[in-house]
């Protein structure tokens, strides 16, 4: 499964390479420990260490525009107390680069987005339906991104909701959820879909959610 994860980073130029500015070198928390983001999801603090230990480095991208040119690369991925700290350099050879690099200067764009694979064993849910992610076996990119909250940019990954047999509520909930919808999203559609399923008098939970599982694929597109 793949999400992107949205952190405020407080990304600005790097005054450790440049006090001017004007070297293109960028450093922030691309993500950070202990906290829940919109959807719900905490990092551990050894979540990145295997992927540390393999030496990759992400690509960078502007708003995770995967399908046209890296804005820049990323040097050096390290952890502390905080969380994953990341310094790369942007490239100002190019308009793009030049222009989003005025922009973090400016303090107009500040945010920092990860792209990031888990298998199925890398996390897990408490009492309250926050998923725990405790290790990532991959991390595709780490964007520059306007909005660090932005609900409808995360990429998911369907396939919970593709292969598992829904035959109770807290199931559904925890494959909506292992899909990328965010606790609140999941249960509003199950309530809402509860209500339409119980509108036509099928008062059967499991044929129920069955239904709202085949919704979910229509409307999704998975094949």
């Amino acid at each position: 499964m793949s999400f992107y994860i949205y952190q405020k980073s407080e990304i600005k130029a790097d005054p450790d390479k440049e006090p001017e500015g004007d070297s293109g070198f960028i450093v922030g928390y691309a993500s950070k420990f202990g906290g829940v983001d919109s959807y719900e999801d905490t990092i551990e603090k050894t979540a990145f260490d295997n992927f540390l230990k393999t030496g990759k480095l992400p690509k960078m991208f502007f708003n995770h525009d995967s399908w046209g040119l890296p804005v820049g690369v990323w040097d050096r991925l390290e952890v502390d107390d905080v969380g994953l700290k990341a310094y790369g350099r942007i490239n100002l050879k190019t308009s793009a680069g030049a222009d989003l690099y005025e922009s973090i200067k400016f303090g107009s764009v500040d945010g920092l987005s990860i792209c990031i694979r888990l298998g199925e064993n890398d996390y897990f849910y408490d009492d309250g339906l926050i998923r725990h992610i405790t290790n990532v076996q991959d991390m595709r990119e780490i964007s520059i991104v306007n909005y660090p909250a932005d609900n409808n940019a995360r990429m998911i990954d369907f396939k919970s909701i593709k292969n598992d047999t829904i035959d109770n509520v807290k199931k559904f909930e925890r494959s909506l959820r292992d899909a990328g919808f965010s606790k609140s999203d999941a249960m509003a559609l199950i309530s809402q879909a509860k209500r339409a399923i119980h509108s036509e008098r099928d008062a059967d939970e499991v044929k129920g959610l069955q239904s709202i599982n085949q919704i979910c694929k229509s409307i999704l597109e998975i094949k």
